[in-house]
C-alpha cells in the first residue's frame, strides 16, 4: 500500500486523485479532506450525493449504504454533461469487493499512465466547458 490519504476516495465513487482541481491546480486534497483550507468543503456543500452519504447517513462512501445504488447516485453517474461520472457505480462495486485502500492502490497504478491521465483531464475540461455553456 502506498502512503496517501483515503481522502482521495470520494463518497460517490470518483477517484479524487484524477480530479482537475487536484491534479492541475492542487486547490483540493480530495472529497474526504476536512482541512478547511482546500476546495473539499465547497464541493461537499454543493454535492447532493456527498450530503446524503456523509452528512445525512454518516457513511464513508455510497458502497456502504443499504440503498446502493439509489436513484440519486444512478442519475449522478449518467449525467449527460459530466461524463466523468460514468465509472462511479463500478468503482463503488469494486470498493465493496476489495476495500477502499486496495481500490486506491489500483487507482493510483491505473492513473500513473500519463497518456491516460491527459485523456481524462481533456474529457473533464470538455465536461466543464459544456456545463459553463449551459449554466454559465
Amino acid at each position: 500500500m502506498t502512503d496517501r490519504s483515503s481522502d482521495l476516495a470520494a463518497p460517490c465513487g470518483l477517484y479524487c486523485g484524477i480530479c482537475r482541481e487536484n491534479v492541475l491546480t492542487e486547490v483540493c486534497h480530495g472529497c474526504g479532506c476536512e482541512c478547511g483550507e482546500c476546495a473539499a468543503l465547497a464541493h461537499g456543500d454543493a454535492c447532493a450525493v456527498y450530503r446524503c452519504c456523509v452528512e445525512e447517513r454518516g457513511l464513508r462512501n455510497c458502497a456502504e449504504c443499504a440503498d446502493f445504488p439509489c436513484t440519486r447516485l444512478i442519475q449522478f453517474c449518467h449525467d449527460p454533461v459530466w461524463r466523468t461520472h460514468l465509472p462511479v457505480l463500478e468503482n463503488l462495486r469494486r470498493i465493496q469487493r476489495v476495500g477502499v485502500e486496495a481500490w486506491l492502490d489500483e487507482q493510483e497504478e491505473y492513473w500513473s499512465d500519463q497518456v491516460r491521465r491527459e485523456r481524462w483531464l481533456l474529457l473533464a475540461s470538455e465536461c466543464e466547458a459544456k456545463y459553463r455553456g449551459i449554466y454559465g
